[in-house]
């Protein structure tokens, strides 16, 4: 018996959307489109570490 190689019209389908987007964020249609900037700004006293957390208790 042949096994049937018949590709799902779904997977062709979501192969050429993915590849058309990356082609056109590639050439620059779609600049910034996927991306974020975060901006942020972390002062001295925000910064917690392992000790800050245990207070003390880990002697």
């Amino acid at each position: 018996m042949k096994r049937s190689r018949h590709t799902s019209f779904a997977i062709i389908a979501v192969t050429v959307i993915a590849a058309g987007t990356l082609l056109l964020e590639n050439t620059g249609f779609l600049t910034g489109a996927f991306r974020t900037e975060i901006l942020a700004r972390v002062d001295d006293g925000d910064v917690v570490n392992a000790a800050d957390i245990a207070g003390g208790t880990m002697r």
